[in-house]
């Protein structure tokens, strides 16, 4: 699966973390600056499901 997070980087951060609670992940994209918004950035997930 593929997951955009947009944000501050603290925010990043933190979902980050929480999505690596549930999922695997897999691939992770360097920080892209949000054109429209000076201060957030968005990256990109690559996940799996983990099986539990």
């Amino acid at each position: 699966m593929h997951i955009r997070i947009d944000g501050t980087r603290a925010e990043i951060v933190d979902a980050l973390f929480r999505l690596r609670l549930h999922f695997t992940v897999i691939g992770v994209s360097r920080a892209y600056p949000d054109r429209a918004h000076p201060h957030h950035w968005r990256i990109y997930l690559t996940t799996a499901r983990d099986r539990k």
